[in-house]
């Protein structure tokens, strides 16, 4: 969950000093969560490159209007505290802005897939 979070703040605060380009450490589930965000329209994609003896991520950022595609980043769940849904209190995209990402047993999903596949999970974020 460090790894995540770590890796969302750099994201964020890359997007807001101008870089076009992150880079985090590799992780499976945060790989999960570039391909989600990449489908979505926020980030332009990432590649994975070996540096030493270990992999890093590099995320491609992507701009609307000389403004990040990432508005804000709500975290529900932290390294301490651990925030679940059930299916039915999974709500529906924010007047078809934002999604929240949702970790299941069938993977790292969006609420609406979530909501669709009828799974609940972990709580991780909700970005606008």
């Amino acid at each position: 969950m460090k790894i995540i979070i770590s890796s969302l703040n750099q994201i964020m605060n890359g997007q807001r000093i101008g870089a076009n380009v992150v880079i985090c450490v590799h992780s499976k589930v945060l790989d999960q969560i570039l391909s989600i965000l990449t489908e979505e329209g926020f980030i332009r994609g990432f590649f994975k490159q070996n540096a030493g003896s270990s992999l890093k991520c590099n995320v491609l950022l992507k701009y609307v209007n000389d403004k990040g595609a990432i508005q804000k980043m709500i975290f529900g769940s932290t390294p301490g505290l651990s925030s679940f849904k059930k299916c039915k209190k999974l709500d529906k995209s924010f007047n078809g802005i934002g999604l929240s990402i949702i970790s299941t047993n069938k993977g790292i999903l969006t609420n609406e897939q979530a909501f669709l596949q009828k799974v609940g999970g972990q709580f991780l974020f909700k970005i606008y």
